[in-house]
């Protein structure tokens, strides 16, 4: 059978199908287009206490999809994992506050009051476990002050839950996620997570079916840990597992790999007749609970991958492949500094480059054309993606606007100076803190600028060469709109 399609209808479905990708996110994200990358698997474990992952690699849909029963299923199925289908997870703090959560303001009265983060965090996690005492009461204060008048309480609890986990042959599964929320001042929100990983080796050392299982960025994690006994930190680290798509160190191979699995998966399950008449190309696509799974070699070979996108963009950049391949392209054009790359600005970069093909080269007789998919790296995707958890960055980067990489660390302070970034930061820290609703975390140390420069180093955006210059890649500088010689020209407007 031929595996190539009509162009027009290549066309369709990469539209049709990437745009209805994009329109939804980690809390609405619809069951057919669930994807199980087969390096997130560890982070399911029950004894993978911590799941470290940078903005936008899955903290959030992961922690949704434990307490999702559907979601749960699936990833039991394809994981391979049944005690997954015995596990009954409970959200104590997340993305999508409820009535089971403190709010913004009450975190803030409870740490000014003192409260103990291991305290709080313990009556919260009881609380939605379903204690009754603490069911009935009606503000966190309140249950603060009770269970630090019955101390008993906690143990008592725990022992309960345990019997009745063993009854039923079940596990009790409390997560913390969205910790960047918890309070705009960073160190207050890294002293409120510590407790949150105290509880988690209480629960693992004193019981046998309660776990914790946290979800947090490993900046983030350095710095709570400094409020965990030294013993438990190791305990801590022993069980963490990465969300990881794929690092440079491996030249981008298991990040080109899976980035294409969820591409080639969203096409396949996307509900229109585009989609089947695709499927019927590459045959042996499986049928499992409302979802179809793609072949072995599409869904996990890199030269059955590259044949198909070979379909729809061609085999090389130019002429030949000194110019390079564009089944590469992406995947390497979209990696951080410290070599990451998430899903939403591959699939973005994709969208970009097939309405660029329309309009640019409408006469092509693929659905992408390699001068498109090589500027598709100023959609700017990656750029909202780090604002939106990191929305300080913003702030740190607009004095840079107009300067060359490499540039010297003395340059970029200089700059900062005269744009009076410290100031900047502390204003908007101040302004987040006085508001209701939840804000994002800061910077560590916003008067320090030295700190800042790490802290952007720590998060991808820099990079420091041997020289002692700093750089940035193209997918933040393009967009940022610094220029290098020899670099992709900055788009014609920002973010």
């Amino acid at each position: 059978m031929s595996r190539t399609l009509p162009v027009v209808e290549l066309r369709a479905l990469l539209h049709d199908a990437l745009s209805a990708a994009l329109a939804t996110d980690a809390l609405t994200l619809p069951a057919p287009l669930m994807y199980t990358p087969s390096v997130h698997r560890p982070a399911l474990y029950l004894e993978s206490t911590v799941v470290r992952g940078q903005p936008g690699e899955g903290k959030t849909f992961w922690a949704r999809a434990l307490t999702d029963p559907q979601l749960r299923t699936i990833a039991a199925r394809e994981y391979r994992m049944p005690r997954l289908e015995r596990t009954e997870a409970v959200t104590a703090f997340g993305a999508r506050p409820d009535a089971g959560q403190p709010t913004a303001g009450e975190l803030r009265a409870l740490t000014g009051w003192g409260v103990q983060p291991t305290v709080l965090w313990s009556a919260v996690a009881l609380t939605a476990l379903g204690v009754p005492d603490l069911a009935a009461l009606t503000t966190w204060t309140e249950r603060v002050d009770w269970l630090t008048r019955n101390p008993g309480a906690i143990e008592r609890s725990l022992a309960e839950f345990e019997a009745a986990a063993k009854a039923t042959d079940t596990v009790r599964l409390v997560l913390f996620d969205a910790l960047d929320q918890l309070h705009p001042d960073r160190v207050v929100a890294e002293h409120l997570a510590s407790g949150m990983l105290n509880l988690a080796v209480t629960l693992s050392r004193r019981t046998t079916r309660l776990r914790a299982k946290v979800f947090i960025r490993p900046d983030m994690l350095d710095g709570a840990l400094a409020g965990v006994p030294r013993p438990d930190r190791g305990f801590l680290t022993g069980r963490a597992a990465d969300l990881a798509w794929g690092r440079s160190d491996y030249l981008g191979r298991t990040a080109r790999t899976e980035l294409y699995g969820l591409f080639i998966h969203l096409l396949g399950n996307h509900d229109s007749a585009e989609a089947a008449a695709f499927r019927a190309a590459w045959p042996t696509w499986q049928s499992e609970g409302g979802r179809y799974l793609a072949p072995s070699g599409l869904s996990g070979d890199p030269k059955t991958q590259e044949e198909f996108f070979t379909t729809l963009a061609s085999r090389f950049m130019g002429a030949n492949a000194r110019t390079g391949y564009t089944y590469n392209c992406l995947s390497n054009r979209l990696q951080d500094a410290r070599g990451v790359i998430t899903p939403r600005p591959f699939l973005t970069a994709l969208a970009t480059a097939l309405e660029d093909t329309g309009r640019n080269h409408p006469g092509h007789d693929r659905p992408l054309h390699p001068d498109d998919l090589r500027r598709s790296v100023r959609c700017g995707a990656r750029v909202t993606e780090l604002h939106q958890a990191l929305p300080w960055v913003r702030l740190a980067m607009e004095p840079l606007a107009g300067q060359q990489v490499p540039i010297w660390e003395e340059d970029v302070f200089g700059l900062w100076q005269q744009s009076s970034l410290a100031e900047r930061l502390q204003d908007s820290a101040r302004e987040a803190g006085s508001g209701t609703g939840r804000s994002r975390t800061g910077p560590r140390s916003p008067a320090s600028l030295p700190q800042l420069l790490e802290e952007l180093i720590d998060a991808g955006v820099m990079s420091r060469r041997t020289s002692g210059q700093l750089d940035m890649p193209d997918v933040y500088r393009v967009v940022y709109g610094l220029g290098r010689r020899g670099g992709v020209k900055r788009a014609a407007t920002g973010v």
